[in-house]
């Protein structure tokens, strides 16, 4: 998604006007890092929709809670329109697991808007 040649220019195609993640974001060695490319990806007035548990790796040293990521991104001027905690199961068929993974998970729609000034703009 990066270019190649400078990671700092964002990223290396258009912008979209939604992305959608799925049992996704607890998934990186860095949340910031993924919270940066959704950011970088979407427009202004873009949405960003989110539906997944906050099931970190064990060694990773960064494991924020919802309210913390709600504010990380608070912070780059989006606006959450939902924030919803579902509970989900994975089933397997009979004979293949022997166990039934559940989780509760947040749904979440969120809304870019104009990032703050970067005079007042607080660090991620």
């Amino acid at each position: 998604l990066y270019s190649v040649i400078s990671p700092a220019k964002g990223p290396a195609h258009r912008k979209f006007n939604c992305v959608v993640t799925c049992f996704f974001i607890d998934t990186g060695d860095n949340l910031i890092d993924y919270i940066e490319t959704i950011d970088g990806l979407l427009e202004e007035g873009g949405m960003w929709i989110n539906l997944g548990p906050l099931n970190y790796k064990k060694d990773l040293r960064l494991k924020l809670n919802w309210e913390e990521i709600e504010k990380v991104w608070e912070n780059l001027g989006y606006t959450f329109l939902s924030t919803t905690q579902v509970h989900t199961a994975y089933h397997m068929p009979a004979g293949v697991k022997l166990y039934t993974e559940q989780y509760d998970v947040i749904f979440s729609t969120a809304v870019k808007g104009r990032k703050p000034d970067a005079t007042t703009n607080q660090h991620l």
